[in-house]
């Protein structure tokens, strides 16, 4: 199965469009990282597809940008092993809410050796980490095909924009791609990647439909994701229902 993703990433890697959509994603980070009045970027990794290429384009253009990973506490074991493999990137933790059940950390003295702590509200861990250490300027891999919230959004303020509500810059430069686009990249350009998207694939989740974590966001467990995790990662689905027993409510 993954061969067969393989060989159809790398045909639509040879389309025009996408060559255009590389270009023009190339285009807005280069003009990202010529701003002015943002002189410190980091690029947000959560280890998924989308920050994967996006951490790539940047550092094809300026190689020292530093990755941030916000650490939500329960992670597929993929995901933590590429992070431990991605060069210059730091591990931040923060009080998360997802499902109205489920708050990651609940005691910030189990974060693992080497996770920083960040004392922020709800959802503010990376723009909290951001001010904090310096940085103006987040490289962030949102697509507008994703959801509706997305597409709206990145339709009204365009792949770079400055929001006053944070003082941040903020550069979406993957915003109009498909998730075939991500892949056509991932493939054509033989990077690393998250293989749990390997296990995803052989447990036939459609490609548009797999996600890598957190594992208890609200808005895609209706995608079926727990029972996903407990198919593909019984063992990590029952230490995580162990500790959250709503989860068991959703398989």
């Amino acid at each position: 199965m993954t061969g067969q993703r393989n060989a159809v990433a790398a045909l639509h890697a040879r389309t025009p469009g996408f060559v255009a959509r590389v270009g023009r994603a190339r285009t807005i980070v280069a003009q990202a990282l010529a701003l002015e009045k943002a002189c410190a970027p980091y690029v947000a990794f959560s280890a998924g597809k989308d920050s994967t290429v996006v951490l790539h384009l940047v550092r094809e253009q300026a190689p020292v940008v530093p990755a941030v990973f916000a650490d939500d506490e329960w992670n597929l074991p993929e995901t933590l092993d590429l992070v431990a493999r991605t060069p210059d990137c730091a591990r931040i933790a923060s009080r998360v809410w997802h499902a109205d059940w489920f708050t990651s950390w609940e005691n910030s003295t189990e974060i693992p050796t080497g996770t920083v702590w960040v004392d922020a509200p709800r959802r503010d861990g990376l723009q909290t980490y951001g001010r904090g250490h310096g940085y103006d300027l987040a490289f962030i891999g949102l697509r507008q095909e994703e959801n509706t919230n997305r597409r709206i959004h990145l339709r009204k303020y365009g792949p770079l924009y400055f929001a006053a509500s944070d003082d941040f810059w903020h550069c979406n430069p993957i915003h109009d791609w498909s998730w075939r686009d991500v892949w056509a990249y991932i493939v054509s350009r033989d990077l690393d990647y998250n293989r749990a998207y390997d296990v995803l694939e052989a447990l036939g989740v459609p490609p548009q439909h797999q996600r890598i974590g957190p594992l208890a966001v609200e808005r895609v467990l209706g995608y079926g994701q727990l029972a996903i995790l407990k198919r593909g990662w019984p063992e990590l689905f029952n230490r995580f229902a162990a500790a959250h027993p709503e989860a068991r409510g959703y398989v």
